[in-house]
């Protein structure tokens, strides 16, 4: 009988830590602060998550509930979270719908400060940047691509905080015949992603443009290697039809024509 008890009571105590984690999940969506507290009084776990990977911080940071996220990151939450749906970084999301003091308090409190780095610089704050570098140093990489956006998007003051942390100037473009970078120009498509993209060469530059977004002119780095620091994208043509694309940590190949 002593067995069977011991097993009704943990099924019953696994029972209430459930619902204080659907508590803690609903209160940080909601903005309840008093309900976030209960819930952890309570035994909720302080990394619950939604069936979408979305913590009680993270749910809180989106919805820019300043007091939560405050609390939570005291309590020691961890701000590396990506969604399961969107595949959105925390901080990402939050800059996306620019609650901007969160995202100072994400920032500060940054474990990822290559990727946080890459998600504030384009923002044009300085005083995000100056928050993720003040949480860890990035790597040397990661600061000069964030450097050279900042500048080809004229972010002067985000500029400036970058090159006295550290960031390198940027080389300068690579001389690439305009017969090669005639032979890149085209339509391609690719079975990855439901996308059509055109390059195309204009002043001297190879353009790449998806359809129904903005063109853009990139920087050679090779004959067959370009790149575009703001969005962070890299590309390389294996051949005169057909490039792999670099993105977000993604690799996806493209060739010229219809894709099957």
């Amino acid at each position: 009988m002593g067995r069977i008890g011991m097993l009704v009571l943990a099924s019953a105590l696994t029972a209430f830590a459930g619902d204080a984690n659907e508590d803690l999940l609903a209160a940080s969506r909601a903005g309840d602060l008093a309900g976030v507290k209960t819930a952890i009084e309570h035994g909720a776990a302080l990394e619950a998550k939604t069936p979408y990977g979305q913590t009680a911080l993270y749910l809180s940071a989106m919805n820019g509930h300043e007091d939560i996220v405050r609390y939570l990151l005291d309590k020691g939450a961890n701000t590396n979270i990506r969604d399961t749906f969107y595949k959105a970084p925390m901080l990402g999301f939050v800059v996306m719908r620019k609650h901007w003091e969160v995202a100072r308090l994400l920032a500060s409190k940054s474990t990822n400060v290559d990727q946080d780095l890459g998600e504030v610089a384009d923002t044009g704050r300085a005083d995000l940047v100056q928050a993720v570098l003040s949480a860890g140093k990035p790597s040397q990489a990661s600061l000069d691509k964030a450097y050279e956006s900042a500048l080809e998007r004229k972010r002067t003051e985000v500029a400036g905080v970058l090159k006295e942390a550290g960031a390198h100037e940027p080389a300068p473009p690579v001389a690439v015949e305009a017969v090669v970078l005639e032979s890149y120009a085209g339509s391609y498509k690719s079975e990855q992603l439901p996308v059509e993209v055109k390059v195309f060469v204009k002043e001297g530059k190879l353009y790449l443009q998806a359809v129904g977004q903005p063109e853009f002119a990139t920087k050679a780095l090779s004959p067959t290697r370009f790149a575009y620091a703001p969005a962070q994208i890299e590309i390389e043509f294996d051949a005169a039809d057909s490039f792999t694309l670099k993105q977000g940590g993604g690799t996806f190949k493209f060739k010229k024509g219809a894709a099957k």
